[in-house]
């Protein structure tokens, strides 16, 4: 995609400076900044849908575009490359590929990928790594969330709706085996199925057995669940702490055994059942995407501006900085590529 697309919108934002979302065009990309309404083309196309689950550079950025223009919001530059004179917003993995550009104002959107140290500001899904130059902003529940069939009885089917790879404690396997031994069937849905809740009795999320925060994950598993009125049980994860409260709003479990408890519990009773499904559906309310636009507005016309007029009044001082953790972060990057080639990993952590 060459050049850049402006939305148009009667509402402005109270930035005095352009804001410009700058992604990967991957699959979906262009097909949203043309559409006229996001959700719709979404539930219109099972292909994108799935796309924008899988792709966190779709879902943060082209998404945010997105939905900040169907809100109205006009004047909001998308493209595939920054631009100076603007408060540039990408996410970490992007910025981490290009490198810091001389004269950019650029915000980095870390999510679960190692923080940029070169970044002017950080955006920050997980209250866990925020500090002075970061604020948090929460992402988008999944798109065209279908709820539990209401008239669905009993606990009969056990979900789990996200990428397996490193987000799943044991293997499909293991949890279907575990499940069968109870009466009980577990599924893993595929991404085009992620916002599909309708036979869903039981939400689960539990990146791993024990007590690690997972401090770069969000909560949304938790929060989609709560949007499709299906109890969740989460693991120790700091996110599902700092948005809910474990025994009112979702239930907690850090091993199998206790794992296996809670659904036993939402298993034999009902009111239990349905007082977590409530408690959780009306908490949902404060994740809702019109809310979560509120929250972007209030970032980029306090924080993210904030930090662009500072930046602006020291370009030596800001120059330097850049420099100076450019130089570091590359010291990092080719530490880990060696440890990487030592270790016979070809991957990026």
């Amino acid at each position: 995609m060459s050049g850049f697309t402006v939305s148009q919108g009667t509402k402005e934002l109270g930035s005095k400076v352009p804001v410009r979302f700058v992604h990967n065009d991957r699959f979906g990309a262009r097909e949203a900044i043309a559409s006229e309404d996001f959700e719709a083309l979404l539930l219109q196309r099972p292909d994108i849908m799935s796309s924008f689950a899988e792709n966190g550079d779709l879902c943060w950025t082209v998404q945010t575009w997105c939905r900040l223009r169907d809100a109205g919001f006009g004047g909001i530059e998308i493209a595939t490359e920054p631009a100076e004179g603007r408060i540039n917003i990408a996410k970490a993995k992007t910025l981490s590929r290009s490198g810091p550009g001389k004269g950019l104002f650029q915000v980095s959107i870390q999510a679960d990928y190692p923080r940029v140290l070169w970044a002017q500001f950080h955006i920050q899904q997980n209250a866990d790594l925020l500090c002075d130059d970061a604020a948090l902003q929460y992402l988008w529940p999944q798109a065209g969330i279908i709820p539990r069939d209401p008239t669905r009885e009993g606990v009969k089917r056990i979900g789990f709706l996200g990428n397996v790879e490193g987000n799943l404690a044991a293997s499909e396997d293991e949890w279907r085996e575990l499940m069968a031994q109870r009466g009980l069937e577990f599924v893993a849905r595929p991404p085009e199925l992620w916002h599909d809740f309708s036979d869903i009795d039981i939400a689960i999320g539990l990146r791993s057995f024990g007590n690690s925060r997972h401090s770069r994950k969000p909560a949304n598993k938790m929060i989609n669940a709560w949007f499709a009125g299906v109890p969740f049980i989460g693991g120790a994860d700091s996110a599902f702490a700092q948005v809910g409260t474990a025994g009112i709003d979702h239930l907690l479990a850090t091993n199998r055994q206790e794992l296996l408890m809670q659904v036993e519990r939402l298993r034999s009773d009902a009111f239990l059942y349905q007082s977590i499904a409530s408690a959780g559906h009306q908490k949902a309310e404060a994740f809702a995407p019109d809310r979560l636009v509120e929250q972007w507005v209030s970032l980029l016309e306090g924080s993210i501006s904030a930090r662009y007029k500072q930046w602006a009044a020291h370009p030596r001082r800001e120059r330097n900085r850049t420099l100076a953790y450019g130089a570091a972060q590359s010291a990092v990057e080719a530490a880990k590529a060696v440890g990487r080639k030592l270790l016979g990993r070809g991957y990026e952590e």
